[in-house]
């Protein structure tokens, strides 16, 4: 649901690995944050939809089309895809950064394009708090450790920047309290 509407870098991440999915849910990105999700489906698996047959919470109401329709125009701008496979660069070279600066917390990088996952040591509910109470940055967690960052696909160099500086301070707080309590 996440990796669509040019998360990755293409409209869909599938287009990555050259396949093509006889039937897809699409939500999320299809309304730019508005609710609106859509199935779609291709050749044999299609035919069986009948009317009836499939139903969407979040499926086509008037309003929630139109905003779908703005959405898809935006993307689909020329240059738009290419934006978001520069921003993704950018962000995936400064996570690379913050690895080799702080290889004690940081395990492993994930994702492609503006869908990234940091898995880190300490409990990731703890550094969201401290991301947010103390660096006034909002990320969210997944699972136990893994830090998600799902950037707007509009964001700019200064914007991550800005972002993987308050989480490198995030680091280097946590990297000082480990610290002063190994002298303790």
């Amino acid at each position: 649901m996440q990796c669509g509407y040019g998360r990755t870098g293409k409209f869909f991440a599938h287009e990555w690995a050259g396949i093509e999915p006889d039937i897809m849910a699409v939500a999320k990105g299809i309304g730019g944050g508005f609710p609106l999700g859509a199935c779609l489906a291709r050749g044999e698996v299609a035919k069986s939809m009948v009317p009836g047959t499939h139903g969407s919470t979040y499926g086509g109401n008037p309003l929630a089309c139109t905003i779908g329709n703005a959405v898809l125009d935006r993307v689909l701008e020329p240059g738009f895809f290419d934006h978001v496979e520069r921003m993704g660069a950018r962000l995936a070279w400064q996570l690379q950064q913050l690895q080799q600066r702080f290889p004690q917390f940081i395990v492993e990088l994930r994702g492609k394009g503006l869908l990234a996952g940091i898995k880190i040591t300490p409990p990731v509910r703890d550094f969201v708090a401290r991301l947010r109470d103390d660096h006034h940055m909002l990320a969210q967690g997944a699972g136990e450790n893994v830090l998600r960052l799902l950037p707007p696909l509009v964001v700019t160099e200064a914007d991550i920047d800005d972002a993987t500086a308050r989480i490198a301070a995030a680091f280097e707080a946590l990297e000082t309290e480990t610290a002063d309590k190994a002298m303790a």
